[in-house]
């Protein structure tokens, strides 16, 4: 599935991480609250620009881009 996190950018995601995103959409949450796949995957999201990351003391905090739309029927180039 692909997100669009501007006008001409998107980027793809997979099944699991559609899941992750819905699962955490409401509020935002911090890295130590998460298993380590989990934290991976968002620092994944945060690298791809789905999430955006705050640093704090002693870990990350994430919160989903509130900027972002799925895209339905998108071609990968």
């Amino acid at each position: 599935m692909f997100i669009r996190i501007a006008p001409k950018a998107t980027v793809y995601v997979t099944d699991t991480d559609v899941e992750f995103i819905r699962k955490h959409a409401l509020e935002s949450f911090r890295s130590d609250q998460l298993s380590q796949e989990d934290a991976d995957r968002a620092k994944t999201l945060a690298d791809k620009g789905v999430c955006v990351r705050k640093k704090l003391d002693t870990h990350m905090q994430y919160a989903l881009n509130r900027k972002i739309k799925f895209v339905a029927n998108a071609r990968k180039k």
